[in-house]
């Protein structure tokens, strides 16, 4: 018995001693230390001064929508700072009465309680440490020191926590504490905690929300709400009582607050928050050290302001999810695999390239293996038959992205860094191209009711010959650009670009209006083979809807340092595309494509009655679909098709812009007008003091009496109505222009 209680004092003696020595070596080198000598370097793996007044934690990058709701963390550790003020006193209450009473009144750490803890430890003989650390000593273990439960770590504690409590003052140590300590859920810092578990700023927080918060800090599994809330609202109800006894609120607070049922509104961060297509492309574009300079996204706290709506992002998702069910199952109905290009697919899989390279199968036996694995096989085909989607919303009046769906995965739990067809796509954009042919022939002064034969067109091209035809096989006569337009007739179109105008023209108008993607110098590009992506075609579209003025389409507004210091601003980028009178009569024409043309669906059945103008487009086989529409306030352009363009609609029953694109644009637009909170209203498009406003007879295409029967409006740019006067009508008398020579010779053909 003596032997024992000899070799405990002896242990307690060599302890203490131990504890001594490190204490007194720990505070003579502060005692001998000036603080410029401790700026540039560390003592006894102790953190410089420069480090103490500099702490560093990583936060987490936050972008923001336009109207203010918070769409994505780029992070390594979920944290954000905000000042002490907006820290509600619940919040800072709580966590005093339950882990440091004393902390107004101790100079970084409690000797009454650290000597108590200490003697408990020697007489328990622990290796790790428990030690009744202050909130001071906390946050030096968190911002600078290890984990480990060590005495030579709990003097590294306490002699940081001293200076800790020399460069900072208490109200400043707590608000370090409270951002920067973890409450579970992947949340760094009291703001992350609340966003995460109730779904609100830290401001808002009540009473016993707060009292939740800071039972996580005690073991951040153990107390959690979401997944432990009988856990949790037992530690709960405790640091309410101890919030009471320390006098911070009544017994009667405490009671409601013990009575408040734990509500929570989870939503724990992840790497892919709302508009998952859109926050990656943030990602990628503010990535690059040309743009911030020597920045971390993911650790330096970055502010970004966006210029999407949030709400316009879930009616853009909201339509394209509610069509793309209805367009996928008349697919899936239609669709038929062909043996070989099942055969092709299977060969290109990563599976079967592994069987043969990585386990020597030949390629019969490989084959016969995946076709006998039905759900893989089954699963192969239906990824590749899955219809895509592309919306993006444009505010045409300065350029700013307002909506952005890239694809159809639309949760952010099922993104996963996916091919973004708004802006990594391009596809050839069919008649939504032929705009740009009819801008080029009315800005040289060819007026709307100009008329040109629809008659099929044969060019030579390469070495055959190219007989583009309309879409439904018909044939016709003279024909107005008007008419033309709205019927989306390609014989017109390529007649028009033939004989009245050169691909250097087209291409040039295009430019001008916003597309950049390469556009080859031939005439198969007024029927729109170029590719283009569709945040482009948005650009130029805008140009019409903003009075031909193009403004460059924008995401990023601005960037902000932790301490929303200015980094980088957008500066606006515009020009002058085309004359605004040449622009008024375009409009006038695309508004004919959804009044009475291929676009009649936005009136017809779906109702839509706001002043609106677009056009649609459909490619060679069906494989791209797409509705390009404005209105003077808002512009989008949804695509729709395949990743792999084997893959194709089958049938222009459903398959065309008209009905695959068309209600996605229509659905969208429709749910934006109805929300009183976006200001959109119904506006008329802005016509020039130039423009000329003639009746004219549909029958004769000459001026008419107002009230005629068959009489409409037709709008003419001045030097337009110069050349209508001059041929106020277009006879079959007409001599194409062939002065290009033998490359390209027209050919009349009979009626289909």
């Amino acid at each position: 018995m003596d032997a024992t209680i000899s070799r405990l004092n002896l242990n307690v003696y060599t302890s203490l001693s131990r504890l001594f020595v490190i204490l007194s070596l720990s505070l003579a080198a502060i005692a001998s230390n000036p603080p410029e000598a401790r700026a540039g370097s560390s003592i006894l793996g102790l953190p410089s001064l420069e480090e103490l007044e500099n702490p560093n934690p990583d936060l987490a990058s936050l972008v923001y929508s336009e109207d203010g709701v918070l769409l994505h963390k780029f992070f390594l550790k979920n944290r954000t700072f905000v000042p002490l003020r907006t820290i509600p006193m619940s919040v800072r209450n709580a966590l005093i009465a339950t882990e440091d009473v004393e902390f107004y009144r101790h100079w970084g750490v409690d000797m009454r309680r650290l000597v108590l803890a200490m003697g408990e430890n020697i007489l328990k003989g622990r290796t790790r440490w428990h030690g009744a650390s202050t909130i001071t000593q906390q946050l030096a273990k968190n911002l600078f020191l290890s984990q480990e439960r060590t005495v030579t770590r709990k003097m590294k504690e306490f002699v940081t926590a001293v200076e800790l409590e020399k460069t900072y003052t208490k109200n400043e140590i707590l608000a370090l504490y409270l951002n920067t300590v973890y409450f579970g859920s992947g949340a760094y810092g009291v703001e992350a905690a609340s966003r995460t578990y109730f779904g609100k700023p830290a401001s808002q927080l009540n009473l016993p929300e707060s009292a939740t918060l800071i039972a996580t800090l005690k073991n951040p599994t153990a107390y959690n709400p979401a997944k432990n809330p009988a856990g949790s609202i037992g530690r709960r109800n405790l640091i309410l009582s101890l919030m009471a006894k320390e006098k911070f609120i009544t017994e009667a607070q405490a009671a409601k607050a013990k009575q408040a049922r734990l509500v929570l509104k989870y939503t724990p961060a992840t790497h892919h928050g709302a508009a998952p297509y859109f926050t990656e492309y943030i990602r990628q574009t503010v990535k690059p050290a040309s743009m911030l300079g020597d920045v971390n996204l993911y650790r330096d706290g970055l502010t970004i302001q966006t210029t999407l709506d949030s709400r316009m992002q879930k009616y853009a998702e909201a339509a394209a999810r509610e069509h793309l069910a209805t367009l996928q199952a008349t697919f899936d109905q239609s669709w038929r695999w062909t043996e070989p290009l099942k055969n092709q697919l299977i060969r290109e899989s990563a599976r079967y390239k592994e069987m043969r390279e990585e386990d020597g199968l030949t390629d019969a036996a490989a084959m016969a293996k995946l076709k006998r694995d039905r759900v893989w096989l089954n699963g192969l085909l239906r990824d590749k038959t899955r219809i895509q989607v592309a919306l993006v919303a444009i505010d045409p009046s300065n350029g700013h992205v307002k909506a952005w769906v890239g694809g159809n995965q639309f949760a952010s739990e099922d993104y996963k860094y996916q091919f973004d067809h708004i802006w990594q796509a391009r596809r050839q954009p069919g008649s939504t191209f032929k705009p740009f042919v009819y801008t080029a022939a009315i800005d040289k002064g060819i007026p709307a009711n100009f008329q040109v034969l629809d008659k099929p067109l044969s060019l030579q091209s390469g070495g055959g010959i190219w007989s583009p035809r309309n879409s439904d096989g018909s044939s016709g006569g003279w024909t107005t650009l008007r008419s033309a337009i709205a019927r989306s007739l390609n014989q017109v179109t390529v007649r028009l670009a033939y004989e009245q105008l050169s691909t250097a023209d087209i291409i040039s108008y295009a430019r001008r209006m916003g597309i950049s993607s390469p556009i080859p110098s031939n005439l198969s590009i007024a029927l729109g083979t170029a590719e283009v992506s569709p945040l482009e075609l948005a650009g130029a579209f805008s140009t019409f809807a903003n009075n031909g003025v193009w403004n460059q389409p924008v995401s990023i507004l601005r960037v902000e340092d932790k301490n929303h210091h200015l980094i980088s601003e957008y500066v606006p980028n515009s020009r002058f595309a085309i004359d605004s009178t040449t622009n008024f009569v375009m409009v006038s024409m695309l508004k004919d494509v959804i009044n009475k043309g291929t676009g009649i669906a936005v009136r017809a059945r779906y109702g839509l009655e706001m002043e609106a103008a677009g056009k649609t487009g459909t490619t060679q086989s069906l494989r791209d679909a797409w509705f390009a529409g404005f209105t003077p306030q808002l512009v989008a352009v949804v695509w729709t098709g395949f990743d792999d363009e084997r893959i194709k609609f089958t049938s222009m029953e459903y398959g065309q812009g008209a009905r695959a694109s068309l209600p996605i644009w229509a659905g969208f637009m429709k749910r934006c007008y109805a929300d009183p909170s976006l200001g959109l209203e119904n506006r008329y498009f802005r016509i020039p003091e130039n423009v000329i406003a003639v009746p004219i007879s549909s029958t004769s295409n000459r001026p008419s009496d107002l009230f005629d029967s068959d009489v409409y409006i037709e709008y003419f740019t001045p030097k337009g109505f110069q050349n209508y006067q001059q041929h106020p009508e277009r006879t079959e008398n007409a001599v194409p222009d062939t002065s290009r020579g033998p490359a390209a010779v027209p050919a009349e053909q009979p009626s289909f």
